[in-house]
């Protein structure tokens, strides 16, 4: 961080944020050139000035679909306070590339007195986002600046005239961006809000979800019987539900006899929101998905009624609108929490419906028992329409049947693939359980096949079809059992398992010890970064990790938020307001105490763990850099070949950590 006062002075690769601090006595404003590489910048003040400031969002345009990004400045000056010393914070965050810095920024203070403007020199893509007076005591939103000048006036040094005629160089000649979207669209997240009232009524607030989201259909302009060309595929469950969705599109868009275009829609996304619309495999497009979000806006603001739906039935409604528009010949659903309820059950005539492995989550809204939590994934079964299950225990496939047949649905099971019916097929996705969920979505694309193509499958119930092999071998599925090694980075080796139950963190601690082993190098040091979103229990998820501790030997422990970056900022795809925000991290220093007592209980005594609470993903990421550099430094003293890092317990964590290494988006 750079402490910049009166003068001018040329920062060449800075931090990601800088403060530039005025004298007490200062009446000049200060004037911020900005030429950036990253695609967006922030600016807020402690405390407000005294003079309005603007904290706003510079969303620069990619030059291609390559990692680069075209150079930009824009000017800002700012009045300070001439009674106390104002800090004015600018920080840069690229929701592509986030690592990438600025090349050049330049800071420099006129003699111009009584001012108070902002201009922009080459991109034309500034977007004003809020305005900030001390006087106020508030934030003020506001798009009106007459406004504003009529109820701030008294602090403005300037002419109103002159005051608008500066502001109207300021057009949003990007106004409905991706990055607009993104903004609009973290509007709309109520969810921990809506969860906390679920809790608190029993689940009474369920029973008119469905309506309600079915009324949000139709001022988007359609009828849930207008998705039945669609040909969907609707999948719950527990745990493996994604990777089931991942396996069924990738053997449809693979089958060999005929070109199928696939839509697929899954939660949560790991870096950016428009990866839980895909078409033929691949995220739409930021401009795509900013285009059919607009849509959808317009629609539902032209209905009369300028109510929206929160963020997850928002994007339901926007994949059902790009499905229909794109004409997919299958789209395929994953239920996002429960079935009876969710906001993908408004549909009348899916092909077939599949239930993945149950287990214990979300108890608050679906139930804390396997019955309960079977009761409410059952209700995505319609009459008429074939269902198929993965094996469960025994209480939660009584209740599966027992919905089956009070709603009018035939139930099969469909056992996991054994090592003969597989022979020499290889599953795309990483992990043993994975033979579960590639049997389960054999048996949907099967009966879709049947059922749309009119084309009766050969061989037994058990066997994978020839046409399905490079569906499942090639089937990918970013954040589940994802291993990577940076090029510039050979010696870190990074595991990835978005794994958030207690049965599927179990599930991830067999595979990481199982690739943990595979991937040795020599002497090699371990870490775990691990978080846990909502109220789950810290003790259970962490207990499957410390079982494998005397095994597999963490040497150290860290525990962070799912904030992406050190300036206490998330990028804008991975804003979060489903939990309260912790300042003290009390959430994080809980998990290391349940790491030391629960390696403990599985060892039989008290171990000395090493452990460490960081306040964000890029604290984390920059403390296991340092970590391995000094480690690998002493490799001839000490042996360190190589260092193992364990990314899991929320999807969010591990969207953020490869968020901020700067990832593909695939």
């Amino acid at each position: 961080m750079f402490i910049v006062r009166t003068g001018t002075r040329s920062l060449t690769h800075p931090p990601r944020s800088f403060v530039l601090s005025t004298p007490s006595s200062s009446t000049r404003p200060i004037r911020v050139r900005v030429r950036v590489q990253s695609l967006s910048i922030t600016a807020t003040s402690t405390p407000p000035l005294r003079l309005p400031l603007v904290s706003s969002t510079c969303v620069l345009p990619l030059a291609s679909s390559s990692s680069s990004f075209p150079a930009r400045s824009f000017t800002s000056s700012f009045f300070a306070s001439s009674t106390s010393s104002t800090l004015l914070r600018l920080s840069h965050t690229s929701p592509l590339h986030p690592r990438v810095t600025p090349t050049t920024i330049t800071t420099t203070t006129t003699k111009t007195t009584r001012s108070h403007h902002l201009t922009q020199s080459t991109a034309p893509s500034f977007k004003l986002i809020r305005l900030f007076s001390s006087a106020a005591a508030s934030t003020i939103q506001s798009t009106s600046f007459s406004t504003f000048k009529e109820q701030h006036s008294s602090h403005l040094n300037t002419p109103p005239t002159d005051l608008d005629d500066r502001i109207k160089i300021f057009p949003s000649p990007m106004p409905r961006s991706y990055a607009d979207a993104v903004d609009k669209l973290n509007g709309l997240q109520t969810n921990f809000a809506v969860l906390e009232a679920v809790r608190k009524s029993g689940g009474s607030a369920n029973k008119n979800a469905l309506q309600e989201m079915i009324d949000f259909v139709e001022r988007s302009g359609y009828q849930p019987k207008d998705f039945d060309d669609l040909n969907m595929i609707h999948v719950t469950g527990t745990k493996g539900k994604g990777s089931t969705c991942a396996l069924t599109e990738s053997i449809l868009r693979n089958y060999g006899e005929k070109t199928i275009k696939t839509g697929l829609y899954t939660s949560p996304h790991l870096m950016e929101v428009r990866e839980r619309i895909r078409i033929n495999g691949a995220p739409i497009s930021q401009d795509l998905f900013a285009k059919y979000f607009f849509e959808v806006w317009d629609r539902l603001d032209s209905s009369g009624d300028k109510s929206k739906p929160g963020y997850f039935r928002f994007l339901t409604v926007l994949a059902f609108h790009v499905f229909k528009q794109e004409k997919v010949d299958v789209a395929i659903l994953e239920v996002g929490v429960g079935g009876a309820y969710d906001s993908t059950n408004i549909i009348n005539q899916p092909v077939v419906c599949g239930v993945a492995a149950l287990g214990i989550d979300h108890v608050s809204v679906l139930g804390s028992t396997l019955a309960e939590i079977a009761w409410n994934k059952g209700g995505i079964f319609k009459k008429g329409v074939p269902a198929v299950s993965s094996e469960q225990p025994t209480e939660g496939l009584d209740v599966l049947q027992s919905r089956a047949k009070e709603i009018g649905a035939s139930l099969q099971v469909i056992p996991a693939f054994t090592s003969q019916a597989l022979g020499t097929t290889t599953i795309g996705l990483a992990g043993k359980h994975q033979v579960a969920n590639a049997a389960l979505a054999t048996a949907m694309c099967k009966i879709w096949i049947e059922k749309v193509l009119g084309k009766k499958m050969q061989g037994s119930a058990g066997d994978v079809p020839q046409e399905f092999v490079q569906g499942l071998s090639s089937a990918r599925w970013p954040g589940r059992g994802q291993i990577m090694v940076r090029d510039d980075k050979p010696k870190l080796t990074w595991f990835f398992d978005g794994a958030h139950t207690t049965e599927s963190i179990r599930v991830c601690a067999d595979w990481f010890k199982d690739a943990s082993r595979k991937d040795a190098h020599g002497s090699t040091k371990k870490l775990l970064v691990f978080n846990c979103t909502g109220p789950r229990d810290g003790d259970a998820l962490l207990q499957p990790l410390a079982a494998i501790q005397s095994t597999v030997h963490f040497d150290q422990a860290i525990f962070t938020p799912a904030i992406t970056f050190a300036s206490n900022t998330y990028k804008g795809d991975l804003v979060n307001n489903n939990a309260p925000l912790d300042l003290e991290l009390k959430t994080q220093k809980t998990l290391a105490a349940c790491w030391i007592k629960q390696v403990g209980l599985a060892q039989g005594q008290e171990t000395a763990l090493e452990t460490t609470v960081l306040p964000s993903i890029e604290h984390s990421v920059n403390w296991i850099d340092d970590y391995v550099k000094r480690q690998t430094a002493a490799a001839a003293a000490e042996g360190v070949d190589h260092v193992q890092v364990l990314v899991t317990g929320s999807l969010h964590l591990v969207g953020g950590v490869q968020s901020v290494l700067g990832c593909d988006i695939v």
